[in-house]
């Protein structure tokens, strides 16, 4: 994998049971496991050119927080502003519709079957069809294990959208 983009809710269970009292132990080490491994690794995350992703990520973590999800948030906006380190962070355009924030012309809005898709989860697609769009290489969604994504991983597929689940298989 060359890129990835993050669902809020991997940073959000990463800062461990406290902060995701509905999550296992396992799921959080797995989200931990995993964001460290980006941290390390040569992959790049994608997140859209007006921050509408991370002020997602400011609104559910803590700037002063000590959790795993709060430091990561932290590196990843350090590395936006680094020089040397911003190639790992890709800004990546999209465009909304309406003037709305939750609709976007890069999101499949004539499938039904995703009619009824969280809006709020909208901007993560977008965010990765624009970017195959212009870089034609793959980059999942990591979600940490979120039913609200799992319904729509078939129609998501039929588009090109691979939803990784860092959780799934934990107990």
């Amino acid at each position: 994998m060359d890129a990835v983009i993050i669902d809020t809710n991997v940073l959000v269970i990463a800062n461990g049971t406290e902060a995701a009292p509905q999550t296992t132990e396992e799921c959080v080490i797995r989200c931990q496991a995993r964001l460290a491994q980006i941290l390390r690794g040569s992959e790049k995350v994608l997140l859209d050119d007006k921050k509408r992703i991370i002020q997602e990520y400011r609104n559910n973590l803590n700037e002063k927080g000590r959790g795993f999800g709060d430091r990561f948030w932290q590196e990843l906006v350090r590395r936006m502003w680094r020089k040397g380190e911003q190639e790992k962070v890709i800004m990546v355009h999209i465009t909304p519709l309406a003037g709305n924030g939750t609709d976007f012309e890069e999101f499949p809005n004539d499938d039904a079957s995703l009619k009824n898709f969280h809006k709020k989860d909208r901007k993560f697609v977008a965010v990765v069809l624009a970017y195959q769009s212009d870089s034609e290489q793959e980059a999942p969604i990591l979600i940490a294990d979120d039913s609200g994504w799992k319904e729509f991983n078939t129609a998501l597929a039929n588009h090109g959208v691979h939803v990784d689940s860092i959780c799934d298989n934990s107990s």
